[in-house]
């Protein structure tokens, strides 16, 4: 339970590093007001509330807490990459690497609450739903022929990714309220990492545009963490279990 109280104080510490950033950052920059450290620190804290909560879950939600700190890594590395903190040659592909890993993660996690909850029937609208907002976001946004075919063809690929990881908690949320957060969480990540497919293959531009793709990624991936780490579900499901044995 302290290990929980630690990881909610880390959450809300970065929410708090992004919102000073927002507030006193970098004025003259029409991208981003919130400056580079305060965005990958605001990152790092997102990561230590994720390893806390796995270190203090139960044994029976320990793996999902797992899965949900390894995809938390994913995206800090993503980050970094993105950011070119770590200067690796096409930075874009092997961020998307990274943040697709970290998505496999959460879907994974993701999957295993839908059997539990017995939401597998509410999966197939959603789930398609979000494919078809995918393919027309990548197509819209991403998609540009004057670009690299492979670059293009991973973009649809991470892009199905994103939306399956979104229309998965949507059908979970659709089956329960409590993973409403999970389903936010997702919606923000795709639309967070939308924005930013524009910025880089279509030169989309509007002012402050870092920071609006920041604010809703971090906020998403925050979302995600705390849904997927806590695994209050399967605790509680766990001790009917038992008790029905």
């Amino acid at each position: 339970m302290k290990r929980h109280t630690f990881a909610y104080a880390l959450l809300a510490l970065a929410a708090l590093v992004m919102l000073s950033g927002l507030a006193i950052g970098n004025r003259g920059d029409a991208r981003n007001r919130i400056p580079l450290p305060l965005r990958m620190l605001s990152s790092l804290l997102v990561w230590l509330a994720a390893l806390l909560l796995w270190r203090g879950a139960t044994p029976a939600s320990r793996p999902l807490a797992k899965l949900a700190a390894a995809g938390m890594g994913c995206g800090f590395l993503g980050d970094l990459i993105m950011a070119r903190v770590l200067p690796l040659p096409h930075h874009v592909i092997f961020g998307m690497l990274a943040f697709g890993v970290g998505h496999g993660c959460y879907i994974g996690a993701t999957a295993h609450h839908l059997v539990r909850r017995d939401a597998l029937r509410t999966l197939p609208l959603p789930l398609l739903a979000s494919w078809i907002v995918g393919a027309a976001g990548w197509y819209g946004v991403a998609r540009n022929p004057a670009q690299p075919g492979m670059l293009n063809r991973a973009a649809l690929a991470y892009a199905l990714l994103l939306a399956s990881m979104s229309g998965m908690s949507a059908a979970l949320a659709v089956r329960d309220r409590q993973y409403l957060s999970l389903a936010i969480g997702g919606a923000l990540f795709f639309i967070s990492d939308l924005i930013l497919a524009g910025e880089l293959f279509r030169n989309l531009f509007f002012p402050h545009i870092g920071d609006a793709i920041w604010l809703t990624y971090l906020t998403g991936q925050g979302l995600i963490v705390e849904a997927l780490g806590t695994g209050r579900e399967v605790q509680v499901l766990s001790s009917t279990d038992t008790a029905r044995e």
